[in-house]
């Protein structure tokens, strides 16, 4: 039961951060031309992190949908520090 509750509160806290971010990434920035360009396959991170919920539903495959999911999460984490700390 515990470690249920701490996947759901896991699940939910790094959905949000996924989305969030990758709505960021890929808005059009801070560039000075009058046509917004849009990169979309930043958002290609957040269906990574859906499969990797979706595979956390079969008992089998819960394991490698954590895994999964904490792909994109370490990625930003990663672009976060690189950026905090350079």
């Amino acid at each position: 039961m515990g470690k249920e509750i701490v996947r759901h509160i896991w699940n939910a806290i790094s959905g949000m951060f996924v989305l969030l971010l990758s709505l960021w990434m890929s808005g059009p920035g801070i560039g000075e031309t009058d046509t917004p360009t849009y990169r979309w396959y930043f958002m290609l991170l957040v269906v990574l992190w859906l499969i990797g919920f979706v595979l956390q539903f079969k008992k089998r495959s819960r394991l490698l949908g954590v895994v999964i999911t904490l792909i994109p999460v370490i990625y930003y984490l990663s672009i976060y520090i690189l950026a905090a700390f350079m």
